[in-house]
Formats: C-alpha cells, sequence, structure tokens
C-alpha cells in the first residue's frame, strides 16, 4: 500500500530499471496484465514495474470522492508523482485504463517514453461506438461443462474463442475482480465516464514508439474507433487488429500480445 494524497493504493511492485505503469479496465484490477505480461517482463531486466489497483477496485479502498474519470485521471497523475517522480517512464493501458493512459499522455508527454494501447476505449459513450456483432469464431467442446451460468455467461459476452487458455484467463483474473470492485465506485464513475476534455485531440500527436492492440470480434469498444483516432495521434505506433480476439484477447492471444509488446520494449530501447 501506498499513500497518494492520502488515499492508501495497493500497488503490485516487482523489477528495478525503468518504471513502467499499468492501468487497468474499468471493474477489473491489476491481475489482468500482470498475468498476461507477467512472464515477458520475467525475461526482460531493467523495467520496475508497477500494477496499480486503482481506488476502488481489487484492493484498494474505495474513494467517494473519485466520482468520473476526470478525478481518477487526477489520482492516476497524482500516483505518478509519488511513486515515479520526474522519471521518464512507460505506460501499459487496458480498456479503460488505455483511456485514462491517453490523459495522461495528454498532460505528461514529455515525461512518457513510451505507451502501449491494448483493447483501448475510444469513444466513452457506449451507445456512439462503433462495434461488431458479437461472434465466437472458435469453441472447443466441454471447455464450460460444470461451470456456474453466470460466469460462463460472462466470458462468453467478452471473447471470440472458447478454449481451456482463454477461460483460465477470465476465470483467474477477471472474475474476481468483479467481485472485488466496489459497487459504488463504478456507478459513479459510470454515470461521468467521458473526460471532459478530449484527449486524443489535446496537443501534438504523441512522438515515443507506441503499441495499439485491438481485436477484431471485440464486442465492447471494438477497433474501428481506434483505428479512426489513434493511428495518426501515435504515428510511431505498431497498430494491431488481431482475429480470433474480443473483449478478453489477453486470454485469447496471450503469445502473440506478448510479442507485439516485446518489440515494443525494443523500439522503447533503441530510441
Amino acid at each position: 500500500m501506498r499513500l497518494v494524497d492520502g488515499r492508501p493504493i495497493a500497488i503490485h511492485e516487482t523489477g528495478e530499471g525503468v518504471p513502467v505503469l499499468f492501468l487497468h479496465g474499468f471493474g477489473i484490477d491489476h491481475r489482468s496484465l500482470l498475468l498476461a505480461l507477467g512472464p515477458l517482463f520475467e525475461r526482460r531486466a531493467g523495467y520496475r514495474r508497477l500494477h496499480v489497483d486503482l481506488p476502488g477496485f481489487g484492493e484498494s479502498p474505495a474513494d467517494p470522492a473519485i466520482d468520473s474519470s476526470d478525478s481518477m485521471l487526477e489520482v492516476v497523475l497524482a500516483l505518478i508523482d509519488e511513486a515515479i517522480g520526474d522519471e521518464r517512464f512507460l505506460l501499459v493501458g487496458q480498456s479503460w485504463g488505455a483511456y485514462l493512459a491517453r490523459g495522461v499522455v495528454a498532460r505528461r508527454a514529455g515525461q512518457v517514453a513510451g505507451v502501449a494501447l491494448i483493447i483501448p476505449v475510444v469513444i466513452a459513450n457506449h451507445a456512439d461506438r462503433e462495434v461488431p456483432e458479437h461472434a465466437i469464431v472458435a469453441e472447443e467442446p466441454g471447455v464450460l461443462d460444470g461451470v456456474d451460468l453466470a460466469d460462463a455467461e460472462a466470458y462468453r459476452e467478452m471473447g471470440a474463442v472458447i478454449d481451456p487458455g482463454s477461460w483460465a484467463y477470465f476465470r483467474d483474473t477477471i472474475l474476481p475482480a468483479l467481485a472485488a470492485a466496489d459497487s459504488d465506485t463504478l456507478e459513479r464513475i459510470g454515470e461521468r465516464y467521458s473526460l471532459q476534455t478530449d484527449v486524443d485531440a489535446s496537443g501534438p500527436p504523441f512522438g515515443g514508439p507506441g503499441l495499439i492492440v485491438a481485436g477484431r470480434q471485440d464486442p465492447v469498444v471494438g477497433y474501428r474507433d481506434a483505428v479512426r483516432s489513434l493511428l495518426e495521434r501515435y504515428p510511431r505506433s505498431t497498430f494491431a487488429v488481431l482475429d480470433a480476439a474480443g473483449h478478453n484477447l489477453e486470454g485469447e492471444r496471450t503469445g502473440l500480445l506478448s510479442a507485439l509488446v516485446d518489440d515494443w520494449l525494443d523500439r522503447v530501447e533503441r530510441t
């Protein structure tokens, strides 16, 4: 636990070197990115990984004063000041965390050495997003035999591939995080989910190495909005739209995602 502006925030910190701040998606916590990308970073020395549970998520207590994505962004900026200081650092954002990460870039571009945006929220209002119809493109029989019906439905709604690996990822990271999230926090932020500033039109394009990864079958955030809004905002980014990948992409395409992040780190180290 680390106090940030008087708030206790849980951080799973490991390694030494260049700071890497991981921002999780809405309703989940640090475990999703830790499980998906941990093995990659364990093979690469030189990085100090900060996997954060934002207030109201995971092990971080809720704070009624945090009532919007804007107020959570202020917490993230204060966390950077407290845990990273003036060092240059890398950002990895997942879904809503990628939305907050772009808010950080809009405010602290000179301090961010590189950014990876995974299944990023681009348009805050769900009704305005262009998303594909939900489709399961591959399903192994028997994977969900004996699984609680509500858990199985939550898994199917998010993904494009039903197999033992993606189910294990969802079961071990997403389901417990959803259960741990504070419902009042979700409701407060959900009502004020849009950042007041358009972070994809603020300031010049980001010039550092980047990575943007979207799922071709992602029924939650889609991929077309990211192509339209982010491709030119991050001109040094690899942009990948992965087939057989929904909003459970980290569990469905773990190997390819790790390879793309590995390449991103190579590019950061050459800069």
